[in-house]
């Protein structure tokens, strides 16, 4: 069987899911093989040779399901070459601005520079007021985030495009 890409994420309402299956799109037209996989469902990264992860923001945090596969499969991805994204801010201009630089919390350091990936970016995120819960408003709320689609297809293919 032959190696394959692996794109895992960890999605709360499906944004970051869809930036996943766009990089796999990517990839598959530039002739590699990739899984696209809930990173929650991932249990052997035996038949990959390259790992992709996202991850949703939200306050500050990675999404759980990010967090665990990074934590549980350390050994393997230190050995892998692995690519990393995040999804969450809104608004226009470019993400990695808008994040001022930040793509994890300070508790992943170890992690990161553990696995050493070869590229780690940020893309822009999608905030639907009406799917949020009263605590989410609130805070979206506070930090003024406006509501929208910000996610740059186009940065997303162009990315996925380096990898292949």
């Amino acid at each position: 069987m032959d190696k394959k890409v692996l794109v895992a994420y960890g999605s709360k309402r499906g944004a970051t899911a869809e930036i996943a299956e766009r990089i796999g799109e990517t990839l598959r037209k530039k002739g590699l093989q990739a899984d696209v996989l809930d990173a929650g469902t991932v249990k052997d990264l035996a038949p990959y040779n390259k790992i992709i992860l996202g991850s949703s923001v939200y306050i500050g945090l990675w999404h759980k399901k990010a967090v665990r596969f990074l934590k549980n499969n350390i050994e393997s991805l230190e050995k892998l070459p692995v690519w990393l994204f995040v999804c969450g801010p809104t608004g226009p201009g470019n993400p990695v601005d808008l994040m001022d630089g930040w793509f994890y919390p300070k508790s992943l350091r170890p992690i990161i520079e553990r696995i050493n990936s070869c590229d780690i970016t940020c893309f822009g995120g999608k905030l639907v007021l009406k799917t949020l819960n009263p605590f989410e408003k609130w805070i979206v709320n506070k930090v003024k985030a406006p509501e929208g689609d910000f996610r740059d297809w186009q940065a997303v293919a162009a990315w996925a495009e380096t990898i292949a």
